[in-house]
Order: C-alpha cells, then sequence, then structure tokens
C-alpha cells in the first residue's frame, strides 16, 4: 500500500506509535535501509490490520532481516489472532525474510501508581513482579500463549545499541482531566520542584533543528553520566527532518533554559490519541533549578491543550530499590503521577532458523562496534564544524 493510503489507515486505530509512521521509517534508514507499508484485506477495501515492516538485508545474500516496532496495529481483542500472523509469515516468506523481530504495543500488565508508590517504600520490592498488578490484559496473554505455540521466541533483553522501545514504561492518563487534576495526582515534592524551577527563572522553549548540536551535546552528556549509548548529532538532525515533515498530531523539542544556557530537552512525539516522549537530556551541574520537573509541566500543559488522552512518558528500567540503577527515574515518574505497565516486549520468529542463528550471533558483534565507533563519529563531527573558527582564531 501507499504511504498516503497507510496514513490515512491510522485513523481507524486507537493507539498509534511515531515508530509505526513511514516518517521514522525514514529515520531510521541507516540502521533498516529498507521499510514497507502493508496492509492485511478482508473483504472490503480498506485494511483491516497495517504495518510498518522495516529490512535489514544479510550481507552478501538477497535475504533480509525484518523488525516491526511497536506493531503490527491490529485489533487485537477482535481479530482472529493465528489467521493474522499466519498470513503474516507468508508474506515474510515470500519476501527473503530469514526472520523478524516484533513488538506489539499491547500493555500485560498495569500497575496503578499508588501501587508503585506504596512499592518504593517497600524494602523487600525490587522489581514490578514484586508487586501485584493492579490489572493484567486477557488480550495480551492470549497473544502471547499464541505467539509462543506459533514459534515466535520472547527476547528477554533487546539485543540492539539504538533500542527503539522499553518493557517497562510510564503512563500520564490526561483524559477528561484538567490541569488541577494532574497536579493534585502528583507527590507535592514534584509539584514544588514545577513551581521552583518557574520562580528560578527556568524558560521553556521551543527548540528547531538549527538547536540540534545544543541537543546532541546535552543528551551525550546524560548518556555518559547514566551509561546509556549516545547518538550522533547526524541521528537527531535526520529525526527532526522526518518527523516534522508531517508527523499525524505533532513533533516537538523543548528546552529548558537558565540564562540562556540548556538545563534539559526532550523530544515528543503525536501521531493518536497517545503521546510519546523520544528523547530526554538533563544537565545535573546546577540541580536546584529542576529542570525536567519543568519541561514535563510543559509538555503536559501542551498535551492537555491539544486534547491528547495520554503521556507516555517512556522507559525504565524494571527497578524499585533504591540503591538499584534507574530507580531515581522509577520515582521520578511515580512522584509525576503515572501508572507503570508492562508491554508485551520484544519477540523474533526464525523463518529460516540456520540463517536466522548465524545472523543473530553476528549482531552483538556489529551493535558493540557501533556503540564504539558513533561517539568517536559525533566528537569528529563537532570538531570538523569548529574547523572554520579555529581556522580564522589562528594558533593559541
Amino acid at each position: 500500500m501507499t504511504p498516503d493510503a497507510f496514513l490515512t489507515s491510522l485513523q481507524r486505530f486507537g493507539d498509534v506509535s511515531y515508530q509505526q509512521t513511514p516518517f521514522w521509517a525514514e529515520a531510521r534508514r541507516v540502521d533498516w535501509p529498507d521499510y514497507v507499508p502493508v496492509g492485511w484485506y478482508a473483504d472490503g477495501a480498506d485494511p483491516i490490520s497495517v504495518a510498518i515492516i522495516r529490512y535489514r538485508r544479510i550481507p552478501g545474500t538477497k535475504k533480509r532481516f525484518a523488525f516491526i516496532p511497536y506493531g503490527p496495529l491490529i485489533d487485537w481483542d477482535n481479530a482472529d489472532i493465528s489467521e493474522q500472523l499466519s498470513t503474516l509469515r507468508s508474506f515474510l516468506e515470500a519476501n527473503d525474510v530469514i526472520g523478524v523481530r516484533m513488538l506489539p504495543y499491547l500493555s500485560l500488565r498495569r500497575w496503578d501508581n499508588a501501587t508503585v508508590r506504596a512499592g518504593l517504600r517497600e524494602p523487600i520490592a525490587r522489581h514490578f513482579r514484586d508487586l501485584a498488578p493492579d490489572y493484567t490484559n486477557p488480550t495480551a496473554l492470549q497473544l502471547r500463549a499464541i505467539m509462543r505455540d506459533s514459534g515466535w521466541i520472547e527476547k528477554s533483553a533487546p539485543q540492539e545499541t539504538h533500542i527503539d522501545y522499553g518493557r517497562f514504561n510510564f503512563l500520564l492518563n490526561l483524559e477528561d482531566r484538567t490541569e488541577d487534576d494532574i497536579l493534585a495526582g502528583m507527590h507535592k515534592t514534584w509539584r514544588y520542584n514545577a513551581k521552583k524551577a518557574s520562580r528560578e527563572g527556568v524558560k521553556i522553549e521551543l527548540a528547531s533543528i538549527a538547536d540540534v548540536d545544543d541537543f546532541q551535546l546535552l543528551y551525550t552528556s546524560t548518556g555518559n553520566r547514566n551509561g546509556f549509548a549516545t547518538l550522533s548529532t547526524d541521528f537527531f538532525r535526520t529525526m527532526w527532518t522526518h518527523l516534522t515533515q508531517g508527523l499525524p498530531g505533532r513533533f516537538t523539542t523543548h528546552f529548558a533554559r537558565f540564562n540562556g544556557e540548556v538545563l534539559g530537552a526532550t523530544t515528543t512525539a503525536r501521531v493518536s490519541s497517545t503521546a510519546e516522549c523520544i528523547h530526554t537530556a538533563t544537565d545535573t551541574t546546577n540541580p536546584r533549578m529542576k529542570p525536567s520537573n519543568a519541561l514535563y509541566l510543559a509538555l503536559i500543559r501542551q498535551l492537555l491543550s491539544e486534547g491528547a488522552k495520554s503521556y507516555d512518558l517512556g522507559g525504565v528500567k524494571d527497578c524499585l530499590g533504591l540503591d538499584m540503577g534507574g530507580s531515581g527515574l522509577v520515582r521520578f515518574k511515580t512522584e509525576m503521577g503515572a501508572d507503570a505497565h508492562e508491554y508485551m516486549g520484544a519477540w523474533e520468529l526464525p523463518i529460516t532458523p540456520r540463517t536466522y542463528a548465524a545472523f543473530s550471533h553476528a549482531v552483538p558483534a556489529y551493535n558493540a562496534a557501533r556503540s564504539r565507533i558513533d561517539p568517536l563519529l559525533a566528537s569528529a563531527s563537532r570538531l570538523h564544524s569548529r574547523l572554520p573558527a579555529l581556522a580564522r582564531r589562528g594558533p593559541s
């Protein structure tokens, strides 16, 4: 199906991620050079399900590996799941695919905000599984059982350096709520810090692609401090270029500035009623300014004005213990009043088992090399951008 027809079909689905758009597929072509929008059809002219499928070719062959991030878009509650998955496999087999990774955008379990808050106060609660969920989705359980019976393999952890997803996410409910309602659901310290940032003079402003270097520097600093892979200026420039071309809903980048200095930044995309936080970066050299609180409050106000129903705050590690790395982010998002969700996670289907196994062993080495090379390329790019100024200034 054509990209335009695909975008039109998105209106038929409730929760649609920016990752299931041609714009994001274009932005990720460095890692996934080919992609195709596809549809499942029954009797009518309109597709009953759709997906963006990305491809990576196996070097030296015509074979490919496929990736369906946060998709397919299927009415999971009413669809014949077995038939849909069988049709997908037949399509991939006919297109030289040796295996596919899929991340259904479907919540498996939910822990309400009060439950997570209680768990953070309980010393024996180290992981989300230590807390009884407030809701378990029977449709997700059925999907998981069908996938296992169909040969799909659940991946315990993502293998990619530049991941596009998280198994555990926090979602803030905005539907039928006012700003006062949301503020009332926040921890008093979170509200205080947001107001403190404003009093201290932190200003929130919309950024543009012209600010990409500032964003990348702050993101790199954040990644180095927290131990996650950083991304190049070219990556962010490409992302900005494609997501601002016509993403249904909106794509924005906000900066938190103090006296002109960028202390925090976040990018947000919205296709349907759910907005998603893509990347966030924070400078911790001046912690009393609380730029993150100011940023998120500004985003909440924007999304309420646009009629968004939920705000996906992004992934977290499965950690509740105060001594565990990453638990600070869990606490921050919990104090915002958000609920925790466990999604279906990553699943892979080996279509050509031997070739798939060889490819699976090669990917970690490739990603390890990328994680070493990309920061060097980013540094070289920044140095190159300064060369004219350095040449004019001359040797010191």
